[in-house]
């Protein structure tokens, strides 16, 4: 159940509204890395996650806090539209937001482009769900930034930081509930990769190109237990594909089946990837 409260989250305060900049922070409302986006991936990822009560409030809590964050965003754009409901010349030169949409706030992003459900990942594997929430908060962190450099106004770069302080918070927790599922760095979903094989990296951009860049070994390739390998084009060995002989065993999990689950939850025993793995153990 949701109850809204009028008063925002942050008071957004414009000296001098810019239409022009108005366009440009509707990126942060309706695209791909907007807060509606934001919003929606966490909180339906939460309603997924039914295989882990704790980390379901957490995707709720900051998918909720997301939903005040829109509404920021919102008054921050409306704030600087109202030039389109009150001149012309700055309504007749977007059609789209003042005629279409009366000179307010629209679900699409600073090109015009419509909000989609496309932007969302999710994917009901918890660790690889928070991966993408840490992600999407430093993308989301990066636009804020840009967007704090196209502006002069003093309200307008607070609002900004605010957001864009968000941003961490949210990555700060995110990566707390992934550490502390107690997983091995690279162990994603239930199934193990194949031995030698994921070990291996391909040295698969060659020679000097046009910029001044040439082939570099850098620690990419070594650490984390890799070793580079030289494609067959270069008179290398290649990849070790011929390692690949079916289900190579079982993913390590650390804890991420051991937490309180919800009452609606599938016994892990029933699932479809696990009773697959039972059957090739026996």
């Amino acid at each position: 159940m949701y109850h809204h409260v009028k008063k925002l989250m942050y008071t957004v305060n414009v000296g001098t509204p810019d239409v022009r900049f108005g366009r440009m922070l509707l990126e942060q409302f309706g695209g791909p890395n907007g807060e509606l986006a934001a919003a929606m991936q966490y909180t339906i990822q939460g309603w997924n996650c039914v295989d882990d009560l704790g980390r379901r409030d957490l995707l709720l809590d900051i998918g909720t806090e997301e939903l005040s964050h829109l509404e920021v965003v919102g008054a921050l754009i409306r704030m600087h539209l109202k030039p389109l409901k009150t001149e012309a010349e700055a309504a007749e030169a977007d059609p789209l937001l003042s005629i279409v949409g009366g000179g307010g706030v629209a679900l699409r992003n600073s090109a015009g482009n419509p909000w989609t459900a496309d932007y969302l990942k999710i994917t009901g594997e918890l660790d690889v769900d928070l991966r993408s929430n840490i992600a999407a908060e430093a993308r989301a962190k990066v636009v804020y930034e840009r967007l704090i450099d196209h502006t002069e106004d003093p309200g307008s770069i607070d609002t900004l930081q605010f957001l864009m302080t968000r941003e961490i918070t949210h990555m700060k927790a995110f990566a707390a509930a992934l550490e502390t599922l107690e997983k091995k760095p690279f162990s994603v979903g239930r199934l193990a990769p194949t031995p030698v094989l994921v070990d291996e990296y391909l040295n698969a951009s060659t020679g000097e190109g046009n910029e001044g860049d040439a082939d570099t070994h850098g620690p990419w390739m070594a650490m984390n237990n890799l070793h580079p390998v030289e494609p067959h084009r270069d008179g290398g060995k290649g990849l070790s594909v011929e390692r690949v002989k079916g289900i190579a065993g079982a993913e390590d999990r650390g804890k991420q089946d051991a937490a309180p689950k919800a009452t609606t939850a599938a016994p892990t025993e029933e699932l479809i990837g696990v009773r697959r793995l039972k059957r090739k153990a026996a």
